[in-house]
This record gives C-alpha cells, sequence and structure tokens, in this order.
C-alpha cells in the first residue's frame, strides 16, 4: 500500500517584514500590516534573533519564519 499523500499548507508572506505566515492570516502579527503576498522564495529560520549576523542584516527583531526575497 502507497503512504497517504499530505497536501502542501499555502503559505504567504508579508511584504512589510517578510515574516511568513499561514494562508488564512489577514493581517502580520509582527508588523501588523496587511501586504501579503503568496509570491516568495528562500526560507529562514531564525531561532535566536539577538545573536543572528542575518537577522540584524535584515532587520529582524523576533524569532520566526521569514522569506528572503518577496516580490
Amino acid at each position: 500500500m502507497a503512504p497517504k499523500r499530505t497536501s502542501k499548507k499555502m503559505l504567504q508572506a508579508c511584504r512589510n517584514c517578510h515574516k511568513v505566515l499561514e494562508a488564512d492570516k489577514v493581517q502580520c502579527p509582527e508588523c501588523q500590516g496587511n501586504a501579503l503576498t503568496t509570491e516568495w522564495f528562500g526560507y529562514m529560520v531564525i531561532i535566536d534573533s539577538r545573536h543572528s549576523d542575518v537577522a540584524k542584516k535584515m532587520n529582524i527583531d523576533y524569532n520566526g519564519r521569514y522569506a528572503l526575497k518577496v516580490r
């Protein structure tokens, strides 16, 4: 018997802060913006934003999932 395939969750990213969110969200909880898009590329997870050089370079203050490039 073949394993069951699970459907992928649609994700979207905030155009303002690049936070990655589930598709059912209408507002970004981080920046309170509503400019959300499904056109984004790259994915990173910030675990410790206070000590991350990448987080500092991207102006990220909170831990979480972020898109590298957002259209």
